[in-house]
């Protein structure tokens, strides 16, 4: 399955976007259909830490978790499916754009689609991070 991805400049610093996608606090606000969200172990993020989420899909709640995978502060933060066959990994990468934020989102799409279905699901994903980037530029700025 190919890989999506998504770029917006947010008119913040990278410490200012970073620090906002990574508190657990603000998931509710950027991510659609999340209903709740924490994360452990309590303290500071970095790889290993889990955020767990309860969300609504299509009016069924949801139970899903997601671990650090890379923690580079203020450069690169990702984050991978946990407790699914084919975990997904989703990467945010921030760079410094003249005082702003270019914040990039790519996602590698797991396999197991319909050949007929692979590129509506890649469309759908691509316009999700689309989406993702537009939500998290207008809380940030």
């Amino acid at each position: 399955m190919p890989s999506v991805s998504s770029s917006v400049t947010i008119n913040q610093p990278v410490e200012k976007v970073f620090a906002y996608l990574i508190d657990v606090a603000n998931h509710k606000a950027w991510q659609a259909s999340i209903l709740e969200a924490v994360s452990s172990p309590a303290g500071p993020v970095g790889v290993g830490t889990t955020y767990q989420y309860t969300s609504e899909v299509m009016g069924h709640r949801m139970q899903s978790a997601m671990q650090v995978s890379q923690f580079e502060p203020n450069a690169v933060w990702a984050v991978k499916t946990t407790g699914v066959p084919n975990p997904v990994e989703t990467v945010y990468r921030f760079v410094d754009a003249g005082g702003a934020t270019a914040l990039t989102i790519e996602m590698e799409l797991s396999g197991g689609y319909p050949a007929a279905a692979e590129a509506m699901v890649k469309a759908q994903m691509e316009k999700s991070l689309q989406e993702q980037g537009a939500r998290i530029r207008q809380l940030v700025e």
